[in-house]
């Protein structure tokens, strides 16, 4: 594959064309994402069907290059011993000891690799072994994000991802917290308190550190509905999200981006809202239900929009329908800047069949073509 030719317009570095895009300013060109790291991610270097997608995304991709805290489901250095055991029908427990009792959740192997069948908060006691088990504050070594900023320098922009609080939904039973925000709404504040008081601690020792300059937050998909209500949405993020924004953009030369599938469209000033420099995955309908041009009239002024074709449609359609959704995103998001081209998940197969695999190539390649101001 041969790189594309570099217009005297397209002068800046990923790192620039990323920022700029993040402060709702115009770049040289749309940047454009896959969500995939030609450089470091293990699992698609060492699959050969994604050998075209990586030196494609070498050749025009915007890279972003991820290093996840260790957070942990205590987001606690505190040592907690842990078991499992087999159950009938291929099913395990993992059992976790917390100084009031066991929490517990079962898994059974199925396409993914692990399906959860029972997460760990199922019963109000629960919820009090949970907080039982004493904040031991998280103080990872660092030197290995700094390593790989000064290897790949040039070639993508650096992003710090953590969970936000409302993740901790993952580890309540889905139906135990629709009906707590009803019955036992105390209790999921609580949680969410401990959990976002943790991340606070987190992200000042990364901050303090001058690691960045993106942070990156999955979670608000939690609280959409149908599984919880608007209300729920302003108290259960809206709260606590802008306050790790707002800690985030206490450091100078730090963006935060925020990720939310789900039905967003009638969330989208309360995201604005939080303070967030950037705003993905932006799902169009059938499963999501924003269009880009209507978020970009509400909101384009002061959050980057990132997004927005879904996955699916990308690797299973023609050539031909891959041109027109590259180029009909552009349209609606890119004008003035502030925008980002991106799907609305990465790939997830493997191995990629090969119409992904030239279609993901020929998405780069539109991109540049249409993404040029």
């Amino acid at each position: 594959m041969t790189a594309p030719t570099m217009s005297p317009a397209e002068s800046m570095t990923i790192e620039e064309r990323v920022l700029t895009a993040l402060q709702c300013r115009q770049p040289d060109r749309v940047p454009v994402f896959t969500f995939i790291d030609p450089y470091t991610e293990t699992h698609f270097l060492q699959d050969p069907s994604y050998a075209d997608v990586l030196e494609a995304c070498v050749d025009y991709a915007d890279v972003a290059h991820n290093w996840f805290f260790p957070a942990g489901i205590f987001c606690s250095d505190a040592q907690v011993p842990e078991e499992s055991r087999q159950l009938p029908d291929g099913r395990t427990e993992h059992i976790y000891h917390t100084p009031k009792g066991p929490l517990t959740s079962i898994t059974r192997a199925d396409w993914r690799g692990s399906g959860t069948l029972k997460r760990q908060i199922s019963e109000p006691e629960d919820v009090e072994r949970y907080l039982s088990v004493p904040y031991v504050p998280q103080r990872p070594d660092v030197s290995g994000f700094f390593r790989d900023r000064e290897t790949l320098a040039g070639k993508c922009v650096t992003q710090l991802v953590f969970e936000d609080p409302i993740c901790i939904a993952g580890y309540v039973d889905e139906m135990q917290m629709a009906v707590w925000t009803l019955e036992h709404r105390d209790l999921i504040i609580e949680l969410l308190e401990a959990r976002c008081e943790r991340i606070l601690d987190q992200l000042r020792y990364c901050l303090e550190h001058g690691m960045g300059p993106l942070y990156y937050f999955n979670g608000p998909e939690y609280a959409l509905p149908p599984l919880m209500s608007p209300a729920d949405f302003e108290e259960f993020v809206v709260q606590y999200d802008s306050r790790l924004i707002k800690l985030v953009h206490s450091y100078p030369g730090t963006y935060t981006i925020i990720h939310s599938h789900g039905r967003v469209s009638r969330f989208l000033e309360s995201f604005a809202g939080m303070g967030t420099d950037g705003l993905n995955v932006l799902e169009p309908p059938p499963i999501g239900d924003t269009i880009l041009a209507d978020a970009k009239m509400r909101i384009g002024d002061r959050v980057c929009l990132i997004g927005n074709i879904q996955y699916d449609d990308l690797a299973r359609g023609s050539e031909e329908q891959v041109e027109r959704l590259v180029k009909d995103a552009i349209e609606q998001g890119a004008t003035g800047g502030g925008f980002i081209l991106a799907p609305c998940a990465k790939p997830y197969e493997s191995p990629l069949p090969p119409k992904a695999s030239r279609n993901l190539v020929h998405y780069l390649r539109m991109a540049h073509q249409y993404g040029r101001y």
